[in-house]
């Protein structure tokens, strides 16, 4: 019955390969499987690019025109009676070569500054987008390192459960135990085994959450070492993360990029005021036909200086420059909200992580008692001094105390990586620090579910 049980509740199988996939090199896949941090990536360089379409606007221009224009007009009387020859119609043709350089543009190099400031700030979005990429991938593998941790345990309450199961139907057969026994045996069996399905689902939920990230994947995944243990924070002083965060949360950076592009944008506006000075050169080629004594073929050029000055526009540009204003207030007011949702980011992460350690130790020795009075009860029951409810019970008791410290431990790794996140330090190297606790156990049987 056991074996029938272990293969309807999942697949055992041994890994093909010859190592196990760990974080680091889940991570390497994701940066090359997933789409949406290639669209980050993508979107940053052509952000960068922006900067060489405002440089344009302070570089010389050279355009290339032409035309043909046929024109009707009645003889000019009094050129026919001066003797000269007027035709009726004639045709016209022009190719001119004009170039242009700006000598005062000051909206353009306003404009290259704001330019620049958003590449910064695109920066700073990447770096964002980064952190969170790490999360979650990270969060990813470590559920499905989860989850599989909770299948084993729920699979190995069912089968112990099936077992004393058989063992009660055996001795209700012989009349040594009471029929509402089996049935409470039989209730807890049937919980155990809801509660395995359930994981099975979870687990496969998981796998496909991290295939989403790193693409499909055969390999098993290295998993956490039986030897694990929490390390404090470095610095293990709240104060000291939260100094960090003021220079360095990636939050607070954006923050203030933004401020000053709305900075830069009111500046821009304001330059609207200013009159646009160009050189302006022309060299060109008229053709008459027919020729006439008014004719003016050949080649021809000009050079010259222009000026536009925009004087008024219905007081559009000082309602612009307004409204530039109010954009600097409102970001001046996103930098205050950034710095607070940074303090109360590092707190949270800080404290959590601080927890942890009281709630692995906690839970490492309430599971380590609750096995010891799992083991005691089924002893006082052979010696009838326990019921099989006190049995059940204190089993139930030690299967929920274990998966607990499971969950204990990968919400500490994870607490961990939210930690250094808050203070914009999250990093791959972070990655490959916390690889040192995972293990290759691709030779031993492993839960599988992936499709």
């Amino acid at each position: 019955m056991n074996k029938k049980l272990v293969l309807s509740a999942c697949l055992l199988l041994t890994s093909p390969w010859s190592f196990a996939l760990d974080l680091v090199e889940a991570y390497e896949r994701a940066k090359q499987a997933d789409p949406n941090w290639q669209a980050n990536k993508l979107q940053y360089e052509a952000d960068k690019l922006n900067l060489g379409i405002a440089n344009g606007n302070l570089l010389p221009t050279v355009t290339v025109s032409g035309n043909v224009t046929r024109k009707n007009q009645n003889a000019n009387q009094s050129g026919a009676q001066a003797g000269l020859f007027m035709p009726d119609s004639t045709t016209s043709k022009q190719i001119a070569l004009t170039a242009r350089q700006p000598l005062f543009r000051w909206d353009a190099w306003e404009g290259l500054k704001q330019v620049k400031t958003s590449i910064n700030l695109s920066e700073i979005n990447l770096k964002i987008q980064k952190q969170q990429h790490l999360l979650n991938v990270s969060e990813a593998y470590f559920n499905v390192l989860r989850q599989q941790a909770l299948t084993v345990a729920n699979l190995q309450e069912e089968q112990a459960l099936s077992e004393q199961l058989r063992m009660m139907n055996a001795k209700l057969k012989e009349g040594l135990v009471a029929k509402s026994d089996v049935s409470e045996a039989n209730a807890q069996y049937q919980n155990a085994r809801a509660n395995r399905m359930a994981t099975n689902v979870q687990l496969v939920l998981a796998q496909e959450q991290l295939q989403q990230f790193i693409g499909p994947y055969r390999e098993n995944l290295a998993v956490l070492r039986e030897d694990f243990e929490f390390q404090k924070p470095v610095p293990n002083n709240v104060q000291a993360w939260e100094e960090l965060a003021q220079g360095q949360n990636l939050g607070i950076l954006q923050a203030r990029l933004q401020k000053r592009y709305a900075e830069d944008g009111k500046r821009v506006e304001k330059a609207a005021l200013y009159p646009q000075i160009e050189a302006v050169g022309t060299y060109g080629y008229n053709k008459q036909s027919p020729e006439s004594i008014m004719s003016q073929d050949g080649q021809f050029d000009q050079i010259g200086i222009e000026m536009n000055w925009n004087v008024f526009n219905g007081g559009r540009t000082q309602k612009s420059i307004r409204q530039a204003a109010v954009n600097v207030e409102k970001s001046q007011a996103q930098v205050d909200a950034a710095i607070r949702n940074a303090e109360t980011d590092v707190k949270k992460a800080y404290m959590q992580v601080e927890t942890d350690q009281a709630k692995l130790q906690a839970r490492k020795a309430a599971m380590q008692s609750s096995s010891q009075v799992s083991l005691a009860s089924q002893a006082q029951y052979q010696e009838g001094l326990k019921t099989m409810v006190d049995v059940l019970l204190a089993q139930r008791n030690a299967f929920s105390a274990r998966q607990d410290y499971l969950n204990s431990k990968y919400d500490y790794l994870l607490h961990v990586l939210e930690l250094k996140a808050s203070v914009g330090k999250l990093t791959e190297a972070d990655l490959v620090e916390m690889n040192a606790w995972l293990v290759d156990q691709s030779n031993q049987p492993s839960i599988l579910l992936k499709k």
